[in-house]
């Protein structure tokens, strides 16, 4: 999206009034079905595969938990969970195109959740950062209901894309890394959020940085670009264990390359396993961010009809750089920046898929 465009949408978005207490959503109850946007018996989209040559497994021996991106784009700060809105239905895409990554490997749990609106990672005064505390409160209250009803001791990942990301790494680190959830933990998945590496070992002590296909107890992250693409954003609301801040957007990031699951700055192209995926729907809210309904459309996944494309860690700034067929047939699409930030999974969905299963092995 260009700056002009995006400082529109901002203006669509922004808020009304200050964030306060008095007038938050009500919060989801954990014990209920209609509080998870996924469980493992509720037939939905994160069971989506692109075609016949991948299978989908409902019982399986190894968990994850997974954490939606943003989705909400309206005047309040925070979603208030209504399956009759445009966040909710953007929420069921998120579950195709990303959390079925994992529908061959893992039991899928997912919590529906108060996110942030999109306005909150713009906003420069406090109320963009009490919508994400808020946020993060319901995905930790859902993450020890899981582990205390659901998890039974199994392995389990964590996985988060953009603000699932970010609230990810809180969670990793207030729940995983320093307790005995470390011993089931396998990896996290925390994609499209930066991870300044200079911060690392603050955010994850007892867990490394991810730079091998097979290393566990480990963080994988990427953020994907055009070749030669750099972020004009001048920071980021972050949290950090002494709290809140705002992050430099030039300072380098975590990343792995997810064709070869390092992270020097070679050109890789793509291996064997390979599938870049589409959305397929009559009515696409990730197109028009101003729908405020559900059209409940029927949503699919597809392949792309190109595939072909390289990708590189770029050595300064960490940003997940690609190339090649695929990449120009996307900088036709009217939206296209260089930025990839939306199609950070969907790009590697297969690669990414046989990775899951690996990591497992390597595991167990």
């Amino acid at each position: 999206m260009a700056d002009e465009n995006l400082l529109k949408l901002l203006e669509l978005v922004k808020p009304e009034s200050d964030f306060t207490h008095s007038n938050i959503p009500k919060e989801p109850n954990y014990n209920f079905k209609e509080s998870w946007a996924a469980l493992p018996e509720l037939n939905g989209y994160q069971y989506l595969v692109p075609s016949d040559a991948y299978s989908v497994n409902k019982n399986n021996d190894i968990d994850v938990f997974y954490i939606h991106p943003t989705g909400f784009f309206e005047k309040k700060w925070n979603f208030n969970l209504d399956k009759n809105s445009s966040a909710y239905e953007r929420t069921e895409v998120m579950l195709a195109n990303q959390a079925s990554v994992f529908n061959e490997s893992c039991n899928i749990y997912a919590p529906a959740y108060r996110q942030a609106t999109y306005y909150s990672f713009f906003s420069n005064n406090e109320n963009g950062i009490k919508a994400l505390d808020l946020a993060y409160q319901d995905i930790e209250r859902a993450f020890d209901y899981y582990i205390e009803n659901f998890n039974n001791g199994k392995p389990f990942f964590i996985y988060g894309h953009s603000q699932g990301a970010l609230h990810g790494q809180r969670l990793i680190h207030d729940r995983i890394s320093n307790t005995p959830l470390k011993n089931q933990f396998i990896n996290g998945y925390l994609i499209g959020y930066v991870i300044p590496e200079k911060l690392f070992p603050d955010l994850f002590p007892n867990l490394i940085a991810s730079n091998d296909g097979l290393d566990t107890g480990s963080i994988i992250s990427w953020s994907t670009v055009a070749e030669g693409f750099k972020r004009g954003r001048a920071s980021t609301p972050h949290w950090k264990p002494e709290g809140w801040g705002f992050q430099d957007m030039t300072d380098k990031i975590i990343s792995v390359n997810p064709f070869s699951w390092t992270s020097d700055s070679s050109w890789y192209e793509q291996d064997a396993y390979h599938c870049s995926i589409i959305n397929k729907s009559n009515n696409d809210v990730f197109m028009d961010l101003t729908m405020l309904k559900n059209t409940n459309s029927k949503k699919t996944i597809g392949t792309t009809r190109i595939q072909n494309f390289h990708s590189r860690v770029n050595s300064e700034n960490g940003l997940l750089e690609t190339k090649g067929d695929l990449i120009e047939k996307m900088r036709k699409m009217r939206s296209f920046n260089g930025d990839l930030h939306s199609f950070d999974v969907m790009l590697f969905w297969g690669s990414m898929r046989q990775n899951i299963i690996n990591r497992i092995n390597a595991f167990l």
